[in-house]
């Protein structure tokens, strides 16, 4: 299981990095079912987004030396507002079963 102050790490990271609008924790860390080998799962929100790809490479790169499974997701706001009351759609899940854990002020 991965720690509640790892989890805390890698927010920061993320925050650090990406500049974001939001951060969500999704899938099983943030519905309390994770076990042994289960990854973290993040949305990240940011307000431009050029290349989700590079982005999200980059997000990676940024946390790589921390050696914990991680699934980041970057989506722009315009995409993130357009998705987010579509049900089924992994950003709508995110938001209704997950947690938010960083807004922009």
């Amino acid at each position: 299981m991965i720690s509640e102050k790892k989890i805390k790490q890698i927010i920061e990271k993320l925050i650090e990095t990406a500049k974001p609008q939001k951060i969500y924790l999704f899938g099983s860390y943030a519905r309390g079912d994770a076990r042994e080998k289960s990854d973290l799962d993040f949305l990240v929100v940011e307000r431009k987004l050029k290349s989700q790809r590079k982005e999200m490479v980059r997000l990676h790169d940024a946390i790589r030396s921390m050696r914990l499974p991680v699934d980041i997701l970057v989506t722009g706001e315009s995409h993130f507002n357009e998705w987010s009351e579509i049900p089924g759609t992994v950003i709508n899940r995110a938001i209704t079963e997950g947690k938010l854990c960083y807004e922009k002020p």
